[in-house]
């Protein structure tokens, strides 16, 4: 979906306030509001890719798996908006017919696993939250591995033909550009409503859905620890002790912000998309594509902050953190014996 009804916004004069405003925004998010984005998200995912790599109590746990696979897709992602800031720049890039069938098949498999990885993540805390004796069956690094390769092959498999019908060719401005070729235009259509369902419809009704029960699970446990006596049984204590030990309880909290934060960065752009959709309106009006513009680079952010989340909310990447990256505290954290690594978040 355009974001305006012109098709290069750098040769528009401002002849209107609209097109003056519109002109502003759209020069100040791509020079210098993207390039923030991306460098910033690109080494807060590196960092946290490598800092659950070199910690093996962190890399043995299942939603693990998950994390390290979205951060790989964000990287993607990113690196598909690189390009785009490189070519307002000046540096067209994408034009290269090799590197444009590339970046329209990565941009849609990063899109699709980016999604996707969340999904599960969403789905391992919602049996984390609500169904805590559960976990040792369910959350395994056995599956965790399966169902992520199995997501990685079904993306690879699904958007193969994105880079077939997609080349450099010239534009309405008599500028090259990288679009679908018009005898392919059915298979594009093809590919873009089948891209929004599995992207967008589907995943986002899940996580909605899955937010709700834990939501209101994490409302009861406040509830009821509220109400309860501080004296208790042996053998419950007991119980309640050993689920609170095991790795995916510590890092419920970090996920479970992680997934809403997702939501709703996402939800402003794709409610565009989806009135896009249903009304099948493809052009916008300035002002309605400068609240687009402004929303798609919200949803760009969720890219760039999962490393200041896992800072923010785990306790054991903080040491992690510290531990590796940070010299002037490695001091304080080498003589922590490894169980404690394994602290609550």
């Amino acid at each position: 979906m355009n974001a305006t009804n012109c098709t290069n916004c750098s040769d528009l004069s401002f002849e209107t306030p609209e097109t003056a405003m519109y002109l502003v925004v759209y020069k100040t998010l791509y020079l210098y509001i993207l390039p923030i984005i991306v460098f910033v998200g690109l080494f807060g995912n590196l960092m946290s890719i490598y800092l659950i790599v070199v910690d093996k109590p962190m890399r043995n746990v299942s939603s693990s798996i998950f994390l390290m696979s979205l951060l790989g897709a964000d990287t993607g992602m990113l690196l598909c908006l690189l390009l785009v800031w490189l070519e307002t720049l000046g540096y067209p890039l994408n034009h290269l017919p090799a590197v444009c069938r590339i970046n329209v098949y990565l941009t849609y498999v990063c899109g699709f696993l980016s999604i996707w990885y969340v999904v599960c993540i969403t789905v391992e805390t919602f049996i984390t939250i609500c169904y805590p004796t559960k976990i040792k069956q369910m959350c395994t690094l056995f599956r965790a591995r399966i169902v992520t390769l199995v997501l990685l092959i079904t993306a690879l498999g699904l958007y193969v033909i994105a880079p077939l019908i997609n080349k450099v060719q010239e534009g309405e401005t008599g500028r090259p550009e990288c679009r679908s070729v018009d005898k392919y235009a059915k298979y594009n259509q093809v590919i873009f409503y089948t891209d929004s369902a599995l992207t967008l419809v589907v995943p986002f009704f899940l996580l909605i859905i899955l937010l709700a029960f834990m939501t209101v699970a994490i409302m009861q446990s406040i509830q009821k620890k509220q109400q309860r006596s501080l004296k208790k049984t042996n053998e419950n204590g007991t119980q309640t002790n050993l689920i609170r030990r095991l790795p995916q309880v510590r890092v419920a909290k970090m996920l479970y912000i992680l997934s809403v934060s997702v939501v709703f960065l996402n939800a402003p752009s794709h409610f565009f998309k989806l009135k896009s959709l249903i009304t099948n309106a493809n052009i916008l009006g300035y002002t309605e594509g400068l609240i687009y513009l402004i929303c798609m680079f919200i949803s760009y952010t969720s890219f760039a902050i999962k490393f200041f989340i896992c800072i923010a909310c785990s306790k054991n990447f903080r040491k992690l953190f510290f531990m590796y990256c940070c010299c002037w505290q490695a001091g304080r954290y080498h003589s922590i014996p490894q169980q404690t690594m394994e602290t609550a978040t």
